[in-house]
């Protein structure tokens, strides 16, 4: 019987939601214009607004009109945010320059908390958590197959295509892979102290590259067996976008320029 590892559980979870959930049978030409049309504007924008709201309508989408569940998305956030919060914390405290906001003398240097470093360890931090929502839109709402078969029809190169969907299953094989390398060392007392844990490490680093190339071998002979021939064939019965659709990203698109240049003036002035 097998036993499922947290990453298989995390993994397969997101694979379920990405198939069933409320947006799944909406086009994934709109949803891949929106995320990647409102990411762009998020790392573009000067305004620390932009941010906010891309954040806001992403969770709002996802929570409300997809069904995510909120503690599994907000759990997806939890990590991210707090490894970008730590990076932004020292971005604001040790970069910067001009306007001095806090100055503090200590015997060997001069600890100096600039104005627009402070703005710069914001406005990071809001646009990578705006980044983030984009991300998760687009994951949690479109299969991957769907994505990859989207390319395709714009015309990137067959071989990115199917490299990509490789690798993208194979991230999990490795994961899948060293998870259950690693409960088996545990069963085996392989970390009851710190010399056998960095032992245990070694041993499976080196036998991981092992598994996985005989994984991957493994995998090919099975594609071979049913008729493998260079092309990795997907069904493109894909709904078609909406107008309606099409016109609600352009309007907020619009809606998100002018909220940009309408702060920036007020910045100004």
């Amino acid at each position: 019987m097998r036993s499922y590892t947290s990453y298989d559980n995390l993994c397969a979870k997101i694979d379920k939601i990405a198939y069933t959930n409320a947006l799944a049978k909406s086009s994934p030409v709109t949803k891949i214009l929106f995320a990647l049309s409102s990411l762009v504007l998020n790392v573009s924008t000067p305004s620390p607004l932009i941010p906010i709201i891309v954040f806001l309508i992403n969770t709002i989408l996802l929570i409300r009109f997809a069904n995510v569940p909120s503690k599994f998305y907000l759990n997806l956030l939890a990590y991210p945010t707090i490894i970008v919060a730590i990076s932004s914390l020292i971005i604001a405290m040790f970069f910067g320059q001009g306007e001095a906001l806090i100055e503090i003398v200590l015997p060997w240097f001069r600890w100096t908390v600039f104005k627009n470093g402070v703005t710069m360890g914001i406005t990071t931090f809001l646009r990578v958590e705006g980044a983030l929502s984009c991300l998760y839109f687009l994951v949690l709402t479109t299969s991957i197959t769907d994505i990859f078969i989207t390319l395709r029809k714009a015309h990137i190169p067959k071989i990115l295509i199917e490299m990509s969907l490789l690798i993208y299953r194979y991230i999990f094989v490795f994961l899948e892979v060293e998870a259950q390398m690693n409960i088996a060392q545990k069963l085996r007392l392989g970390h009851s102290n710190w010399k056998r844990r960095i032992r245990s490490l070694a041993l499976l680093s080196g036998n991981l590259f092992i598994r996985t190339l005989e994984q991957g071998e493994r995998t090919f002979l099975a594609m071979n067996a049913r008729g493998y021939n260079g092309s990795i064939r997907t069904l493109d019965d894909l709904p078609q976008p909406k107008l309606v659709h099409l016109f609600g990203i352009v309007l907020f698109n619009f809606i998100l320029i002018f909220l940009t240049f309408f702060t920036m003036n007020l910045l100004i002035m």
